[in-house]
């Protein structure tokens, strides 16, 4: 107790230590206290990371920053409207699609359920197959349920959903335009003396640009590839699946596992157990391959080394934490943290180096 109380001594007196804690308290107090209220903001500062490494590509081709800007704007508006046009219709009949089917679909796992039973009545409890076809059944419909007064319940939010989409476009310009103005402000609240803070938020801010971007750009080729594979299958749900496959990304080692269930539920209820069904899903697999061991090593070398125990971990707590929005901004918050406690660490590992070699001299003057 005596040794971490001298170890709070020493960091307390630390007066860039104290302005770095600080700093970190302030920003996990603000997105606990206003989380829900900050998302707009957290949206635009996730998509101006995005952006801004496209604005400094074209900087590097001796553009101007504010017309790189701009030509970046009308290019992510372009992008956001072929989506609204042309694949948010395809993507919303899918869906409809799927919940009209959703009755065909629990009776069938029913009756395949049924007949598992009847080919193996000699090592399968027919009730117990009976309990978890009605369970999984009840599950299926409270699920469908749960989506359909969810669609209800979200009319009234439509005005702060279309306030939100007017808001994030604004926030990204400004937040390109006056990065540099926003930080100079930001600084003014910091001492002088602030070198440490400058260096973890430095290395953080790089690593975290290159997550949101890296992820960005993997959702974006998984999802498509995902959606052409499945696509050429056949497939009635390939670009939902597609779009979910993308999504998940944002969650690692989760996201794939949960995403992986309706892959091979819906490949199934459309094919049974057929050549098909092996084809698509032997298809989908290899995407997942290519994608956890060629381009996540290809892209995500060396940014956010974390082990996947601490991943799983920082999606636990902070999901936890801020629900939706904690989950994927779990591995950003968690680099962070990281960043923080190996400079804690180092600051401690030479201060009680730098105490014993004075030990040692002291010592060795009283010889």
């Amino acid at each position: 107790m005596q040794a971490i109380k001298l170890w709070l001594e020493r960091q307390l007196a630390d007066t860039q230590m104290v302005a770095l804690l600080a700093s970190l308290a302030i920003i996990f107090g603000l997105l606990a206290l206003f989380g829900q209220m900050l998302a707009p903001l957290l949206v635009a500062i996730a998509l101006a990371y995005v952006l801004d490494g496209v604005v400094e590509l074209l900087r590097r081709c001796r553009l101007p920053r504010l017309l790189s800007i701009v030509l970046v704007a009308l290019g992510a508006i372009l992008f956001v409207l072929f989506a609204l046009l042309a694949i948010l219709p395809l993507l919303s009949e899918q869906v409809g699609r799927l919940i009209a089917q959703a009755p065909h679909l629990v009776e069938g796992l029913r009756n395949w359920l049924h007949s598992v039973q009847l080919e193996h009545a000699g090592w399968i409890n027919s009730d117990y197959v009976q309990q978890m076809a009605s369970l999984m059944v009840s599950k299926i419909q409270e699920w469908g349920g749960a989506i359909f007064s969810f669609s209800l319940a979200s009319i009234p939010g439509l005005m702060t959903f279309l306030v939100y989409a007017v808001l994030v476009p604004v926030l990204v310009f400004f937040l390109l335009k006056d990065k540099g103005v926003l930080i100079a402000w930001a600084q003014r609240f910091l001492p002088r003396e602030r070198t440490l803070v400058n260096q973890v938020w430095g290395e953080v801010d790089v690593q975290i640009g290159n997550y949101i971007r890296g992820k960005f750009w993997e959702m974006c080729i998984v999802g498509v590839v995902t959606w052409l594979v499945l696509l050429l299958c056949e497939h009635q749900y390939a670009l939902l699946l597609g779009a979910l496959t993308g999504l998940s990304v944002w969650v690692p080692f989760v996201g794939a596992a949960l995403v992986t269930v309706p892959v091979v539920a819906l490949s199934f209820f459309q094919w049974g157990m057929s050549d098909a069904t092996m084809y698509a899903l032997i298809a989908y697999g290899i995407v997942q391959l290519l994608d956890a061991n060629v381009l996540i090593p290809w892209m995500f070398s060396e940014v956010v080394n974390l082990h996947p125990i601490a991943i799983i971990v920082a999606i636990l707590v902070f999901g936890s934490l801020w629900g939706v929005i904690g989950v994927f901004i779990a591995i950003p918050m968690a680099a962070l943290v990281q960043s923080v406690l190996q400079v804690m660490m180092g600051r401690a590992g030479r201060d009680g180096a730098r105490n014993g070699l004075q030990n040692e001299a002291i010592l060795g003057g009283e010889d």
